[in-house]
């Protein structure tokens, strides 16, 4: 399983396609609805904008265990292909906290009912 994959780079060479898969935490929302199980519940269908994606990696997404994200990441001239990697491997760390905490928000009430006496 991969924590990132680029699918293309633009015809300048200085920009790539990413999608970066994050785990989604197993822990409940302010409803009391498994954050996964919300997942899969908000998005429906989870088809991976990863054409190569694996079997296993798609039935983590399937499950709500993965959430992909997709981004631009730009290189610089002159940079080589380990300087690249280590960049992207920062930016994926990075990303990782800020892109589940703004999904806990988006879900934080999903699945919440109440009937109004």
């Amino acid at each position: 399983m991969a924590d990132y994959h680029i699918l293309g780079v633009n015809k300048y060479g200085t920009a790539a396609r990413v999608v970066m898969h994050f785990a989604v935490p197993d822990a409940n929302n302010d409803a009391g609805m498994n954050y996964r199980a919300a997942l899969v519940e908000m998005l429906g269908a989870t088809a991976s904008a990863v054409p190569s994606i694996t079997p296993v990696e798609q039935a983590l997404l399937d499950a709500g265990e993965l959430y992909e994200h997709s981004m631009m990441f730009h290189t610089h001239t002159g940079e080589s292909l380990a300087q690249k990697r280590t960049r992207l491997d920062a930016r994926w760390t990075a990303l990782g906290a800020s892109v589940i905490a703004e999904l806990a928000i988006r879900l934080s009430v999903w699945g919440y009912e109440r009937m109004v006496p």
